[in-house]
């Protein structure tokens, strides 16, 4: 499958009107012989092109000549995306193969073809109206896939790592005395239950509020007033909870101390990659 701008950055574009997109007040812009039409606006001293199958690094914002509607400045991380054919003729790909790393330069591609063939979504309605699209390139760096690889998998082991030393200082923080089982799921019970525990293929009732480890809110069913029910054991979430509320018995209150691989992992959902979640938990009730 083609792997073509994420249809997540393109949800950027609404809403998104702020300052200029900086592509001039004339229209000096060249063309190629597939219609892309390109302006070079700085030219680096590297001969280096991306290749089909490299990664490029690159700042990227587009929109229309008088608006910015995604900027790549305001993500946590730079971008880096593959470099595939192009998807239409005069996209955005076309004037990445002509760039060096270095070079910053802007591409004003057709809007039709950018948001059915790019983003792969009909054209909105208020853009009915709008021709091009422009896309505004800085090009940071050129990887081969292997050290594209190399690079996600030494970050991975970082964040990783991160995640280790401060899910072990939350603990000896808050609850020092806890230890983890073979898997290393933390439970604290912090309410005694009835003794009854579930079994496995059990529809259970909890109630349960999670946070990060600095304290920040993700989700509550508590606030919503309304418990979350799922069939225990059956992989309906995530690995720490069919363990952990497997331990608790009907009435019980605990935390659990969720490491990423029982949870998210790489990320999901909002979730950022690598990341110990904590639940506040109560089994309401169960029942097979």
């Amino acid at each position: 499958m083609k792997k073509t701008i994420s249809f997540t950055i393109m949800l950027a574009i609404i809403g998104m009107f702020a300052a200029s997109c900086q592509t001039g007040s004339s229209d000096d812009f060249k063309q190629t012989e597939n219609g892309l039409y390109y302006k070079f606006i700085e030219k680096g001293d590297n001969i280096v092109s991306p290749q089909e199958s490299n990664f490029v690094t690159l700042y990227m914002s587009y929109g229309t000549r008088d608006s910015v509607l995604f900027d790549s400045k305001k993500l946590p991380q730079k971008m880096e995306i593959p470099m595939i054919k192009s998807v239409h003729k005069g996209d955005f790909y076309e004037g990445l193969g002509m760039m060096h790393v270095g070079d910053s330069a802007v591409f004003k591609c057709n809007a039709d073809s950018v948001f059915t063939k790019l983003f792969r979504v009909p054209k909105p309605p208020e853009f009915d109206s709008l021709d091009f699209i422009y896309f505004n390139i800085r090009l940071l760096a050129i990887k081969t896939q292997e050290e594209a690889q190399a690079d996600r998998e030494a970050e991975m082991g970082m964040l990783k790592n991160e995640e280790t030393v401060k899910r072990n200082a939350y603990i000896d923080e808050h609850y020092p005395n806890a230890e983890p089982t073979a898997s290393g799921l933390y439970y604290i019970q912090t309410k005694k239950g009835n003794g009854r525990k579930p079994e496995v293929g059990n529809k259970v009732k909890v109630h349960y509020t999670g946070t990060f480890l600095d304290g920040t809110k993700f989700d509550s069913s508590v606030d919503r007033g309304q418990p979350f029910e799922f069939e225990l054991g059956k992989g309906r979430v995530i690995k720490g909870w069919d363990e952990g509320i497997a331990m608790m018995s009907k009435g019980e209150k605990g935390v659990l101390i969720v490491p990423s691989d029982l949870a998210y992992g790489t990320g999901n959902r909002g979730i950022p990659p690598f990341s110990t979640l904590v639940f506040e938990v109560e089994l309401i009730d169960f029942e097979k």
